[in-house]
């Protein structure tokens, strides 16, 4: 794998897409890989200039997560897309019961 290179960010440029090349200079990845993940569904992006894909500050923060899971725990891109929906549905419930108690009460 390829180090990430660092690249910091200001909040200005916080959401503004990058491009796969980009992408991947500061994910320490490969555009070709990203352009897979995006065709599967696995990772999110939207249409540049020319249809040229673009990732968003939420897509690389997603990605990243991703690699940390495959680095860890061995789970392959999949694997790892369908745990971070489990973890994002069970924070958006465990926001709801926390709402519902707040609301009603235990």
């Amino acid at each position: 794998m390829l180090q990430p290179k660092m690249i910091r960010l200001v909040d200005s440029e916080l959401d503004e897409p990058l491009t796969l090349e980009m992408a991947a200079e500061a994910l320490g990845a490969r555009p070709a890989q990203l352009a897979r993940l995006v065709r599967l569904g696995l990772l999110e992006a939207i249409n540049g200039a020319f249809d040229q894909p673009l990732l968003t500050t939420r897509a690389l923060l997603r990605l990243r997560r991703m690699q940390r899971l495959r680095r860890d725990l061995g789970v392959n891109f999949s694997g790892a897309c369908i745990i971070l929906d489990l973890v994002e549905r069970i924070e958006c419930l465990n926001r709801e019961v926390a709402e519902l108690r707040r609301r009603y009460g235990d």
